[in-house]
């Protein structure tokens, strides 16, 4: 999901935990998984997180880009690859 930073500063981090056990809050761009996604018309920066893996517009577009593109090699001795 794709949101301005100070929306997603309100979403929980799932790596972000106090030793009592609280969870604590998205840090936005200053977590080194924060992706950030196309510029918006709004000028807002905007993003997500990167744990969560892409979402499916910013998928394609890296796919597009020739990222992910190439797929594992098969040995053929190998069976099951």
């Amino acid at each position: 999901m794709i949101l301005p930073e100070k929306d997603a500063r309100f979403k929980v981090c799932p790596l972000l935990a106090t030793p009592d056990g609280k969870m604590r809050f998205c840090q936005g761009a200053q977590c080194m998984m924060w992706r950030f996604a196309e510029d918006q018309e709004g000028g807002e920066p905007s993003g997500f997180c990167g744990l969560a893996c892409a979402p499916v517009a910013a998928a394609k577009k890296a796919q597009a880009m020739g990222f992910m593109a190439a797929g594992a090699k098969k040995e053929p001795e190998n069976p099951f690859g």
